[in-house]
């Protein structure tokens, strides 16, 4: 019993201390990449929801995850509606957000309600002259970005120029399902379910109850031995 306890005693020691310097080791952003854990963990990775090019470039939805060739944007997002070149880099639109991207794909900012950006986007587009337009529920709005202006078009339907939505390539949709999988359990999270005994699901948490009760009762005993040869 002293043998197993201590077995125990060393693991939920060392998984306490590493959790109590947590914050210091910045746990809670590092993720997990390995396969095996995540498979332990029974994790179901979503599937790339849609996919939107302009030119070479694409932007594809995952859960609420957008990723710009493979490479995942800041934030979270509930849907993506289309992808438009432009002269500084590109614009994706959400249902109610504008994403401005650089040629690399770096965010330069999000411009959404505080930027009077309108609500209910279905679809994000150009016109004839290169100004971004947007399709509403209401209205077909012309967007400025230099001055946050936005306007009813009056450009011809036919002159507008739609972002359509495209398949993802399965070796593309591997990456990103991979990258996305990586950031779901942090090594703070395993820590602490290694700490409880979570992390061998309900077995692992009576597993623990049950050492719990084993280290009260070699202190009982010990206590009581040490007291008998002191009689």
């Amino acid at each position: 019993m002293g043998i197993v306890s201590a077995l125990f005693l060393i693991i939920l020691s060392f998984s306490g201390l590493i959790l109590h310097h947590g914050p210091a080791l910045n746990l809670d952003n590092q993720f997990i990449s390995s396969s095996r854990l995540l498979s332990w963990y029974e994790i179901e990775v979503p599937p790339v929801k849609i996919q939107y090019r302009a030119g070479q470039h694409g932007v594809q939805l995952i859960a609420e995850s957008i990723y710009f060739d493979s490479d995942r944007l800041p934030g979270n997002f509930p849907d993506l509606k289309g992808l438009v070149a432009t002269e500084f880099g590109f614009v994706a639109a959400t249902s109610y957000q504008l994403l401005l991207l650089t040629d690399a794909g770096e965010l330069i900012e999000v411009l959404g309600r505080v930027h009077l950006v309108p609500t209910g986007i279905s679809r994000i587009g150009s016109n004839s002259s290169g100004r971004l337009v947007l399709q509403t529920a209401m209205d077909i709005i012309e967007a400025d970005l230099d001055t946050l202006r936005w306007t009813q078009s009056t450009s011809p339907v036919s002159q507008l120029s739609w972002s359509e939505s495209t398949a993802v390539g399965p070796e593309l949709s591997a990456q990103i399902r991979a990258d996305y999988a990586a950031s779901l359990i942090s090594w703070e999270r395993l820590l602490l379910d290694i700490h409880s005994g979570r992390v061998l699901g309900s077995l692992g948490v009576v597993l623990v109850d049950l050492m719990a009760l084993l280290f009260m009762l070699m202190a009982a005993s010990g206590a009581w031995i040490w007291s008998r040869r002191r009689n």
